[in-house]
């Protein structure tokens, strides 16, 4: 029985105008009946036809211009890579405005609260302030810092949505505010003092950071974690 490898080597051989190490008869009734080395020879022709040279009207030899058939081949791929890219670029700059919105709505409920604990002004006496029987300035001021945080993470979260190549220095500030509250959340779990508003301000926070990743993913962070997995499986020289 005649070997494949030496049928595609007489194959090779006599494309390339080389002594065969097969008589042509016998390679010949081998790709008859051999449907691997049919399609080899088929493939090989369909190459040799792709990768033949022009003769000019002078006589030279000149290669041809193969860049519409490298473009034909990569350009469907190209398109298909950046066309998933767009549409999860656009659905994360909307989850970004919404969760942008979630926060300025949260801060100014934060100042809402911080009102009714600030010292109140006596219209009638010289000395211009009294306490609220309910007032508590030192609560006031934290509520009022939390929403100036709350502010900042939500004007962030716009001027990511409007340049996304912003993410990157953002998104290990709000990943680090999650993994800080994550635990804080789980001690109070554990002492029984959670609250409702913890979880609901975990949510959201879990929420900006999976938007910012997504953004960061569709901007470039796939292309940079693409060429970190080619690096670590490279093979040194």
């Amino acid at each position: 029985m005649v070997d494949h490898d030496r049928v595609q080597a007489a194959l090779s051989a006599r494309l390339d105008g080389e002594p065969a190490p097969l008589p042509d008869d016998v390679v010949d009734a081998h790709v008859a009946e051999c449907e691997q080395c049919a399609a080899f020879w088929e493939q090989s022709l369909a190459l040799s036809r792709t990768l033949s040279f022009a003769e000019p009207a002078d006589g030279g030899m000149t290669p041809p211009d193969l860049s519409e058939v490298i473009i034909a081949g990569v350009e469907p791929e190209w398109r298909r890579t950046a066309n998933a890219r767009a549409v999860g670029l656009a659905l994360a700059r909307i989850l970004l405005i919404i969760s942008g919105i979630a926060w300025v709505v949260w801060s100014l409920q934060l100042l809402g609260d911080a009102g009714g604990l600030t010292a109140v002004t006596s219209g009638g006496q010289a000395d211009g302030q009294i306490l609220a029987p309910d007032a508590d300035p030192r609560s006031a001021g934290l509520l009022v810092d939390a929403a100036a945080h709350r502010l900042g993470i939500a004007f962030g979260l716009f001027a990511v949505a409007w340049k996304p190549r912003l993410v990157s220095g953002m998104l290990p500030v709000v990943g680090a505010l999650w993994m800080f509250l994550f635990g804080f959340t789980v001690r109070d779990m554990v002492l029984g003092t959670v609250e409702s508003g913890q979880y609901l301000g975990l949510l959201l926070l879990l929420v900006t950071l999976a938007a910012m990743a997504w953004a960061w993913l569709s901007h470039h962070g796939y292309v940079i974690l693409r060429a970190g997995w080619r690096e670590l499986g490279a093979t040194p020289v």
